[in-house]
């Protein structure tokens, strides 16, 4: 029974030993656990407080940063992240309010200057005649015509941007050009105005002709485009168009020897104003921009015409030099439809704060119908001269012609 005993208590030794052991291993995690806890809610309330004045920092920038800057709520999660980081590292974080940015204001004005390469044009530039053979019975002729080339010219234009889809636009174009040529006769040919080129004119072996054009153009235009936002825009616009058109063509003719000389000059002007209709088409492309624009005007307006002839001989004795003569006609009421359209691209520089350029390429023509008038001499008396001391005027025709204009064109846009 003894040996029983002993034996029991010697198995609950171990038992003892390990149960107690266990208890105080058990007790230790307890409190390493419990600190943990507690160093966490200590943290805790250090982070609750460095949230508190983060926002109290964005409540009060938040009026200067930027709309197109990251959310407050986004900055303030980042700053309590870093600061957590640092938190854990044990390093010291110092809070940086974000940085002021002043958004880019919105462009409202634009102004802009264009440099153009224009060639003028028009379908009355013959300016003489050459005959040759002559005097034999079956002349054969040959009319003189002047060519303009391109010419520069300049236009400048002021535009308001109320919103991004509307827009009012003023623009004015100007073109002083003009042309020469010449033509000689060789023996046995002529050189005569169109409408006299019979034997009166046959002292004639030099012409010289000049034409000279003044254009105008001025356009005021309200606008809006079609889904402002999309890369493809339309532009639809409806105003008003004002318009001067001024020819004056002179053809000269004279003799080898100068003694005899002739000239005469034909003006024709016309001023109108009237509705401009037309749509123009865009797409951007990153910072390029692709577009076409056409637009039709009717200008009503008032059209004047007349020539002015002068003449010196040595045929007549006692005649006043130089003989000066006129053709007049009362000036009239017309309408000119007007076509003008334009093809090109653009480059648009990022907006600074200055504001933005914009530097524009491109090709523009217009038609004038009907814009030239003048009174053409179809038949002249024989005067009682070997060669002519004046025009003796037997009929005479009122013809007109289109005023065309057309050429490349650079345009450099502020917008503000």
């Amino acid at each position: 029974m003894n040996r029983i005993i002993k034996l029991a208590f010697l198995l609950c030794l171990p038992l003892t030993a390990s149960a107690i052991s266990h208890k105080a291993f058990a007790a230790t995690i307890e409190e390493q656990i419990s600190a943990r806890l507690d160093a966490l809610e200590t943290e805790n309330a250090a982070l609750k407080q460095r949230l508190k004045r983060i926002e109290s920092s964005a409540a009060t920038s938040r009026h200067v940063v930027s709309p197109s800057g990251p959310p407050v709520g986004l900055q303030t999660l980042d700053s309590a992240a870093l600061d957590t980081h640092a938190q854990n590292n044990r390093t010291t974080q110092t809070y940086k309010s974000p940085a002021m940015v002043t958004p880019n204001p919105p462009h409202h004005f634009e102004v802009s200057g264009s440099l153009w390469y224009l060639q003028p044009g028009a379908d009355d530039l013959e300016y003489a005649t050459l005959v040759s053979p002559f005097p034999l019975p079956t002349p054969n002729w040959s009319n003189q015509s002047l060519n303009p080339s391109f010419s520069p010219a300049f236009s400048f234009g002021f535009r308001y941007i109320p919103i991004e889809s509307n827009d009012l636009e003023l623009n004015w174009t100007h073109l002083n050009s003009s042309a020469s040529a010449s033509v000689f006769g060789a023996p046995g040919q002529m050189v005569g105005p169109p409408f006299e080129i019979g034997p009166t004119a046959s002292s004639y072996q030099i012409g010289h002709g000049n034409v000279s054009f003044v254009y105008d153009s001025a356009n005021l235009d309200a606008g809006h485009a079609l889904c402002a936002d999309c890369a493809f825009q339309l532009r639809v616009f409806a105003g008003a168009k004002f318009a001067r058109i001024k020819q004056d063509l002179t053809g000269t003719f004279q003799s080898l020897d100068g003694l005899t000389t002739a000239s005469n000059t034909t003006n024709s002007s016309f001023i109108g104003a009237g509705p401009r209709l037309g749509m123009k088409g865009q797409y951007a492309l990153g910072s390029f921009q692709f577009f076409g624009e056409m637009a039709g005007a009717g200008l009503i307006g008032t059209a004047q015409s007349s020539i002015n002839f002068s003449a010196t001989s040595t045929a007549v004795a006692g005649l006043a030099q130089p003989n000066v003569q006129a053709l007049t006609s009362p000036n009239k009421t017309q309408v000119v439809p007007g076509f003008d359209a334009k093809l090109g691209t653009a480059y648009v520089f990022p907006p600074g704060s200055f504001g933005q350029l914009k530097i524009e390429v491109g090709y523009q023509a217009a038609v004038y119908v009907n814009a030239i008038n003048h009174y053409a001499l179809t038949q002249v008396s024989v005067p009682p001269a070997p060669a002519s001391v004046g025009v003796f005027l037997a009929t005479v025709q009122h013809l007109q012609s289109n005023f065309t204009t057309q050429g490349p064109y650079l345009t450099a846009g502020w917008s503000f």
